[in-house]
């Protein structure tokens, strides 16, 4: 049986959103305003990015330098990335943030997994947000991580996926497996979906090395 992993970035393979703690440290309060909306599931996932990093005011560097010192890797995700190479299990990041962080943080922790998320246009101080992994039918999201898993499943594959938020959602609908923490887990029980708590990637290597 041919195994493949999708996993969420923010809060997922980072121990906080790194998207929020830049709004936090760059942007007004009325960001949350914004974030409340979507939690609630008045607004997609994509129009909540947009309105908040809309108020965000800083450069590039700027925000690098604050991730750098500030964000923090689950510590054992490199080790579940090597255990599944082992086994031949692809590993692919699937996430509704932005690349200028995602892509350097990988790069400073040596990881080479393949990566979908958003690119950001940073210029005098402000970002514009554009989506090279949307769903052009749907409008909810950035990232299609969706779309993702049904190109793995008709590739042959049974998809598990890791999460922890709003955005992983339609994903943990459809994966063969799911692993779950923070509000994916709450939406689970609220969906009545199966799946396995976790906290880190100690708990997902563990568990999926019981499987045939």
């Amino acid at each position: 049986m041919k195994r493949a992993v999708l996993t969420d970035f923010d809060g997922t393979v980072t121990r906080t959103d790194v998207a929020e703690d830049l709004l936090r440290e760059f942007a007004p309060p009325e960001w949350w305003d914004v974030e409340e909306l979507h939690r609630a599931r008045k607004i997609g996932t994509r129009e909540a990015m947009v309105r908040q990093f809309a108020l965000v005011r800083a450069t590039r560097e700027e925000m690098v330098r604050f991730v750098d010192a500030h964000v923090q890797l689950d510590e054992t995700f490199p080790p579940f990335v090597a255990s599944c190479r082992r086994r031949g299990l692809p590993v692919e990041i699937v996430s509704e943030g932005l690349d200028f962080y995602l892509v350097h943080l990988l790069a400073q922790w040596g990881i080479d997994v393949p990566v979908r998320t958003n690119h950001a246009f940073i210029a005098d101080r402000r970002v514009r947000i554009t989506y090279p992994y949307a769903d052009p039918t749907c409008d909810l999201c950035g990232t299609c991580k969706l779309r993702r898993l049904f190109d793995l499943r008709v590739a042959g594959y049974r998809v598990t996926y890791v999460g922890d938020g709003h955005s992983d959602l339609c994903p943990a609908i459809e994966a063969d497996e799911v692993f779950a923490k923070k509000e994916l887990a709450d939406l689970c029980r609220e969906e009545a979906i199966d799946f396995i708590p976790f906290d880190s990637f100690a708990d997902v290597q563990r568990e999926m090395e019981r499987w045939p």
